[in-house]
């Protein structure tokens, strides 16, 4: 598999490890059967009150179960359950060989009970993993149960997680079937992750259909990294039509994630034809990070013709980000020779930057070499910068050796970030020994970050522990944080615990953080038994933020059910609390719903409120959606701040869009506010979309500002063509000049 390849999976992995998939325990569960036993404290059922999924039409059949899977070279189940008990660290799940060779004589059959066992008895902490490599391949065979299984899930967020693992198993097998059930989904965050997914597995056949899906579909979920998966396979097969279909996007992040994919895939090949591509292409950014990505893969396989090259590139921050590229692959091959290059480099931030990635590689490589060599550098920034590399790439691998790496740090700001990522690395596989550690540790901030950061996962072995510790935890932000994430990791597997040390804590954001999380979760599985503690508790902020996070909850699984109970509500506070937490559910699933409801709503600060709460949610879906929504409203400070809202986000996705909307508008407070944030958000990426918008607000000062603004960035990147417009712009003189002096060596 080529580093590309790798680097892109254990993206996606890391995301999906990230939002977590936490269930309850299960009972074997029968082949091609949901799990019937992911119950919370309330005792029902997970899936009584989650929305129903499109049904599945597939041509695949299921394959007959194998009872000798043992005698036909299949894995057994016994051997496959006692590998799983051994696997204590996540990056085994994906670096084991012989955990990879049991998954592929795996027979998919099996995994409705190893699910079971899963839950059961492995760790928490390995569980989300472990899900990772099997729903998907269940849903190869039996796409049906595999969604089934995912559906009747207590948790949203593990839900919506599951269903998206489920959709690209199946459309590794079934493209069409997994395509047309996705777009069936009603547009949110859930159709997102789902679309990506089941693009990324339809780009290895058939790259232009997913590339039209992609296209049909509306999705905006970046984050899911769909255009990055795409082109990157498509740019291996055919990287002209991928660059120039790439070229046809309109979102700013979209179009980066698919040239960056693509110069990595075309320089494993023809480096020299992908290097005049992204020379050709006109924005500043996407050409620095194109060049980057083909530096890296060209060292990759002729690190002299790429030094060459990187070399001649004029000083400036494109030059800096093709050397680190260039030291970063070089090190994979002859990291000494890699560290004898950076040495040779002018003092500055390009040298450590280069120094520090170089030995992070050869860390992973030769530890025992890059330790002594890291030991023997001269006290300063270069050795603090390769310090904190070295520590970041053996905290995974051995937490002590990196403890003792950290013990070189001078004491500050890198000594605490650190130890901080130490303790969560250990943490991950053995967060009892990571607490012992840290309490070795002496008093300060240090310790006390590093003790923080890993309390959410003793909290998911241990919550009594956790909670134990946070309360001698000095009174502040973090202490209220650490408390909030307890409780939400309590609540997943002992409701009735979480609630009953929630209700402990002395009033004050601590409490109310603890209560909020276990309104979440209560709201998700028991809305009803939710909203009848809610009635006990006294009136005033407490209850009404119970009632908004609980509300939330129910909505997102039951939103007719929400309704209803809305209706039966007095009016008050305590119902207005409710509206928003139930506007809120209501968005993330389907934000067209979410504004009819706002518009049946009485005028005043309530429904103001829900309807900014809608643009927001509504924006990361449909911005084009959302503005058409918010253009309805009547003039006045809401109006003004969801165009705000709107054009924040929509100018980080597709900014030439976000600037055609903007010229739509009528010259007015709201788009003048509108201008104010497209600029902010533009000016240091896109400073050449954001000069023009800059000189056309009204108000002098903001005007100025905003083209100080623009020209610091833009002199950064392209001092030529910023001086030329700062020039004609109609900034004073004497600001134009300061300007200009400040980007002189």
């Amino acid at each position: 598999m080529k580093t590309r390849s790798v680097i892109v999976f254990v993206l996606f992995a890391l995301a999906m490890l990230s939002a977590g998939y936490l269930l309850g325990w299960h009972n074997a569960a029968a082949a091609g059967s949901p799990s019937a036993n992911a119950r919370m404290v309330s005792g029902k059922t997970a899936d009584r009150n989650s929305p129903s999924l499109p049904p599945i039409k597939t041509s695949l059949s299921r394959p007959p179960h194998d009872s000798q899977s043992a005698v036909a070279g299949k894995t057994s189940l016994a051997d496959l359950e006692a590998k799983m008990l051994k696997l204590n660290n996540r990056n085994l799940l994906y670096n084991d060989p012989e955990w990879r060779r049991m998954l592929d004589n795996l027979d998919p059959a099996d995994i409705p009970q190893l699910l079971a066992f899963v839950d059961a008895r492995v760790p928490k902490f390995m569980q989300q993993g472990l899900r990772f490599n099997l729903l998907p391949r269940w849903a190869q065979s039996d796409p049906q149960a595999a969604m089934a299984y995912a559906q009747a899930l207590p948790n949203l967020q593990e839900r919506q997680n599951a269903i998206g693992m489920v959709a690209s198993g199946w459309a590794q097998k079934d493209p069409t079937g997994a395509a047309a059930w996705a777009q069936q989904l009603p547009k949110g965050q859930l159709r997102d992750r789902v679309l990506s997914s089941v693009i990324s597995a339809m780009a290895g056949s058939n790259p232009q259909a997913a590339f039209d899906l992609f296209q049909s579909s509306g999705i905006n979920g970046w984050q899911y990294m769909p255009a990055y998966n795409l082109f990157s396979t498509w740019a291996a097969q055919d990287p002209a039509t991928a660059a120039a279909q790439a070229a046809k996007l309109t979102s700013g992040r979209q179009r980066q994630q698919a040239f960056q994919a693509i110069a990595a895939a075309w320089a494993q090949n023809d480096p020299q034809a992908a290097m005049t591509w992204a020379n050709s292409l006109s924005n500043g950014q996407d050409k620095r990070n194109a060049i980057s990505s083909i530096i890296s893969s060209w060292a990759q396989n002729d690190v002299n013709g790429a030094m060459a090259w990187a070399k001649q590139l004029p000083e400036g921050q494109t030059k800096q980000q093709a050397m680190s590229s260039l030291g970063l692959s070089w090190a994979q091959t002859d990291p000494q020779a890699a560290v004898d290059f950076a040495n040779g480099l002018p003092p500055g931030n390009a040298k450590n930057s280069l120094l520090g990635s170089v030995i992070s590689q050869w860390m992973q490589q030769d530890p025992d070499a890059a330790m002594k060599y890291v030991q023997n550098l001269p006290n300063g920034p270069g050795r603090n910068r390769a310090l904190q590399q070295a520590i970041g790439s053996m905290s995974w691998q051995d937490p002590k050796s990196a403890a003792a790496l950290a013990s070189l740090l001078p004491p500050g700001n890198d000594l605490m970030n650190a130890v901080s990522q130490i303790a969560w690395s250990f943490a991950q596989s053995d967060p009892k020994a990571a607490m012992d550690w840290i309490q070795t540790l002496p008093e300060g901030n240090a310790k006390r970050n590093a003790l923080q950061n890993i309390g959410w996962q003793l909290a998911q072995d241990d919550p009594k522990s956790a909670a134990d510790f946070a309360s001698s935890l000095p009174p502040g932000q973090g202490r209220d944080n650490l408390m909030m994430n307890i409780a939400s990791s309590w609540a997943q597997s002992d409701l009735n615990g979480a609630l009953a040390w929630a209700q402990t804590l002395p009033d004050g954001n601590a409490k109310q953080n603890a209560m909020n999380s276990v309104a979440m979760q209560w709201g998700q599985t028991d809305p009803a038994g939710a909203m009848q503690y809610a009635q006990s508790l006294q009136p005033g902020s407490a209850q009404n933020s119970f009632l908004s996070t609980a509300a939330n909850a129910w909505a997102q699984n039951d939103p007719k059910a929400a309704m209803l109970w809305l209706q039966s509500m007095s009016e008050g506070a305590g119902k207005n609390a409710f509206t928003s937490g139930l506007v809120s559910g209501l968005a993330q699933n389907s934000p067209q719903n979410a504004a009819d409801f706002v518009a049946s709503l009485p005028a005043g600060g309530t429904r103001d409120s829900a309807a900014m709460n809608v643009v927001s949610q509504w924006t990361q879906s449909d911005p084009q959606a959302a503005a058409n929504w918010a253009a309805t409203f009547p003039a006045g400070n809401t109006r003004n701040s969801a165009f705000q809202n709107i054009i924040s986000s929509w100018a980080q996705n597709d900014p030439n869009a976000a600037s055609q909307w903007l010229g739509s508008l009528p010259d007015d407070s709201a788009k003048q506010s509108a201008v104010q944030s497209f600029v902010s958000q533009l000016a240091w990426q896109y400073p050449d979309l954001a000069a023009p918008w800059a000189e056309s607000l009204s108000d002098p000062n903001q005007r100025n500002a905003a083209i100080q603004n623009v020209a610091r960035n833009w002199l950064k990147t392209d001092p030529l063509d910023a001086q030329k417009w700062l020039m004609n712009t109609s900034l004073p003189p004497a600001q134009k000049q300061a300007l200009l002096n400040s980007g002189k060596p």
